[in-house]
């Protein structure tokens, strides 16, 4: 079983696709939301797949259908989003692993290099600088994660 990487798009990009989405009515061809976003299909497939990922859409033989998880989701306004987010991230093996590690910590926080090795050794992510990146991304939108890049740390809310 292939375990697919935290998505590498940002946050924002995912919520405008489900919000089109959600103006076709649910379900639209790929070519056509590409098109009526002005975007390229290699530029919109990682969107895709990140939304798809966490279960926010389905891909099926072209289009792209909203899930019940992902109307959800645009129900409930910003805060409540990432709340949802939030308890969607905790269900994905990467997280559930992030927290457990810095919460065996005495403080409850790490530094963005003691995530980065972290990521190497446990989750065998390759390029585990740009990983952790994406990590803080999304773990701060999901109100998981707290980045203090001054102090180069990273806590648990």
């Amino acid at each position: 079983m292939i375990q697919m990487s935290i998505p590498r798009v940002h946050y924002s990009r995912v919520i405008g696709l489900l919000e089109a989405l959600e103006d076709f009515g649910g379900k639209v061809d790929v070519a056509k939301i590409a098109d009526d976003l002005s975007l390229e299909l290699d530029d919109l497939l990682p969107v895709i797949e990140a939304a798809e990922f966490l279960g926010f859409l389905r891909a099926e033989s072209g289009d792209i259908l909203l899930t019940d998880e992902g109307s959800k989701f645009l129900s409930d306004g910003t805060r409540g989003r990432k709340k949802h987010l939030g308890n969607r991230l905790i269900t994905l093996d990467q997280f559930k692993k992030l927290i457990e590690f810095v919460s065996q910590k005495e403080e409850k926080e790490i530094t963005k290099e003691e995530l980065s090795n972290f990521l190497t050794e446990e989750l065998h992510e390759i390029d585990s600088d740009v990983a952790s990146e994406w990590m803080i991304e999304w773990g701060r939108h999901g109100l998981l994660l707290r980045y203090n890049s001054k102090e180069d740390k990273i806590k648990l809310l």
